[in-house]
């Protein structure tokens, strides 16, 4: 059976208030982004990212 890991990442900031740099970098920065927004009307953005691994890392290639 093939291992498979995965791990997602999201950064999230205010273009109003920093810009295009991160201002939430934890696990619930979208929803932070979220309410932000609700309480400001500004502007906010979330960058999900999605990383998948199949097989140990340990393992060794075959030819």
């Amino acid at each position: 059976m093939r291992e498979t890991r995965t791990a997602t990442n999201c950064i999230a900031g205010c273009f109003v208030c920093n810009g295009s740099d991160a201002m939430w970098t934890s696990k619930n920065a979208m929803a932070l982004a979220a309410r932000h927004h609700d309480a400001t009307g500004h502007e906010t953005w979330a960058d999900q990212t999605l990383t998948v691994r199949y097989g140990g890392h340990d393992q060794q290639q075959s030819d």
